[in-house]
């Protein structure tokens, strides 16, 4: 009945202005009042948190800019949460101490009418001493971590391992080679099938980029003969570091020798070097050793290999030196704007060949929003309709993993990002407005569609993790082999290369240009504003208008018009 009061003011709440004026005023009621002392009061707050979530969730979805017309909101908003766990943390306690000095009271008077524990056996080692508060603690965090992760909680495991006599004359263990580590025997393949296994929701258990390094342990197995873990000795693992430079590129070998690692490094040692290339330093020091050592560490951390990590150093003066990436020519990306994709295509599917249908897929915007922001293509399949915000003069993308102002979130709900400076807004080019990004936003939140792209697939590698730059990067190596763009620097990030030569060219500080292409900073650049840019630099960015973008813009529009005068069929994609 006590909730029934604020419950009925929240429902006869018109609109979110007027939700979030009673919102506020209830939790500084809350706030003042301190942490609740029962759970009865804890409850009713409980409640009462979750429609506050409720109001932030909404507030974002419609770009409602609440921090504005309630500056006061977002921290009491966070001492209310800490108020609600620290209460809880108490009221645990209680509960525990309680349920401890009942049962406490029930083995006494039993004993009192004449019952008695069965005894226990006799121990020689040194008894040791039972602390109930210190029991009482270990429960209390246990269910404390249980409400804030969401976690099943684990079985509890017994507080120390036996520890084995030792008879003297007899060996412990069998004779291992010399230099060899000890422990558990293990084989390298049944270990690496117990690396790639998802790890449901174990906490602190990262698997992120153990799917890369499948390859390169497999080529240790193979190379090695799959030896017991513990009898890899500094010799063996120096084998393995002379082996990996001499793996080739896969290029210009038959696609029956180059399924692994191992069948490439023996189609080279027995068909010789005179038409293959070597790998490039990068690939060797990144994806190679950085998978290896990814692996001995699992290895290490689970107790199933107890020697030291080897240190790689090989690398052969042959192997090539890493490809800088340059930016777009001019030319370049004018020839790709005048492609079908973007002037009218033959139908859905075919969007490289000319045709009388206009497309705006997820193909269309993501090439244009990668070269009008500079963003990675990661980035851009993963948009939501409620990141396109407005400060009511410009309209930003919205990257940042959440938004601080409405409280902290799970680690399980923020967003995928490639490194924490990636998180950043990003004012939209007036030209991408002008074909219709807006529209299409308008259109999927009408329909009940949160992504921005829902019919850009996410690739999800075995180790779980996934890969939203999958599509993008597929559709540009088929445009650059029809364009004939036969220059080696040029990738598909070569649009971030281009947005940072316009900003350049424009004089634009570095602080702010790190913070539009999600580059890491210097210490300096860590602190200020972390909302929208400022309204002048903001202005300066979205007049960003080199020569090239002035014939980019005739090229698209020119397609666009001809599709709204009824030139061009126009299809949807979503």
């Amino acid at each position: 009945m006590d909730n029934l009061g604020w419950v009925q003011e929240l429902i006869e709440a018109p609109d979110l202005e007027a939700l979030g004026t009673a919102l506020e005023a209830r939790l500084r009621s809350h706030v003042d009042h301190g942490s609740p002392a029962d759970e009865r009061l804890l409850a009713e707050r409980c409640a009462f948190e979750h429609e506050v979530r409720r109001f932030l969730t909404r507030a974002q979805e419609r770009g409602y800019a609440y921090p504005m017309r309630f500056p006061q909101m977002p921290s009491l908003w966070v001492d209310f949460v800490d108020q609600n766990k620290a209460a809880e943390g108490k009221i645990a306690r209680l509960t525990v101490r309680r349920s401890y000095e009942a049962g406490r009271r029930e083995a006494k008077e039993a004993a009192n009418e004449g019952w008695a524990p069965e005894p226990k056996p006799a121990s020689t080692g040194r008894p040791q001493t039972f602390d109930p508060i210190a029991m009482i603690d270990r429960l209390v965090q246990d269910a404390v971590a249980q409400r804030v992760a969401q976690l099943v909680p684990a079985n509890v495991a017994p507080l120390a391992p036996a520890i084995a006599p030792t008879v003297p004359g007899v060996p412990t263990e069998p004779p291992r080679p010399e230099g060899a580590a000890t422990g558990s025997s293990d084989r390298m393949s049944a270990l690496l099938q117990e690396f790639l296994r998802p790890a449901g929701r174990k906490r602190q258990h990262k698997m992120k980029g153990r799917g890369e390094a499948e390859s390169v342990v497999q080529f240790a197995i193979d190379f090695l003969g799959d030896p017991p873990m513990n009898e890899l000795t500094d010799d063996k693992w120096k084998l393995l570091d002379e082996a990996l430079p001499d793996i080739p590129n896969r290029d210009s070998i038959p696609r029956e020798f180059s399924r692994t690692l191992f069948q490439r490094y023996k189609y080279a040692e027995t068909r010789g070097w005179s038409k293959l290339t070597r790998l490039t330093t990068t690939t060797i020091k990144s994806r190679y050793w950085g998978g290896l050592n990814k692996f001995v560490d699992w290895a290490i951390l689970e107790k199933r290999y107890s020697g030291p990590r080897h240190t790689f150093e090989c690398i052969d003066p042959e192997n090539l030196a890493p490809l800088p990436r340059d930016a777009f020519d001019d030319e370049e990306l004018i020839t790709l704007l005048k492609r079908p994709l973007f002037t009218g295509c033959k139908n859905r599917m075919h969007v490289w060949q000319t045709g009388n249908y206009f497309v705006q897929s997820h193909i269309y915007w993501g090439f244009l929003i990668c070269i009008l922001t500079g963003m990675r293509p990661g980035e851009v399949g993963q948009l939501r309709c409620a990141d396109i915000r407005t400060d009511h003069q410009f309209f930003y993308f919205d990257l940042r993993p959440f938004d601080a102002r409405g409280g902290r979130v799970a680690l399980q709900d923020l967003r995928n990002l490639k490194t924490n400076a990636a998180g950043r807004v990003i004012p939209i080019h007036p030209l991408l407005i002008e074909l219709g990004l807006l529209e299409r936003m308008q259109e999927l939140m009408d329909r009940g569609e949160e992504r921005l792209f829902p019919e850009w697939d996410v690739y999800v590698r075995k180790d779980g993790t996934q890969r939203w730059s999958q599509p993008l990067s597929k559709s540009w190596q088929y445009a650059k082999k029809i364009l004939k763009l036969s220059r080696a620097d040029l990738t598909l990030y070569s649009t971030r290369h281009l947005m940072a030569d316009w900003l350049d060219s424009d004089g634009i500080a570095q602080r702010t240009r790190d913070r539009i292409l999600g580059h890491a900073s210097d210490v300096r650049g860590r602190y200020g504003r972390k909302g929208i840019l400022d309204p002048q630099i903001a202005a300066k960015i979205e007049a960003l208008e080199p020569p090239v973008i002035k014939r980019m813009r005739e090229i698209l529009l020119a397609a666009k018009n001809r599709a709204d005068a009824g030139g061009l069929t126009v299809l949807k994609t979503y």
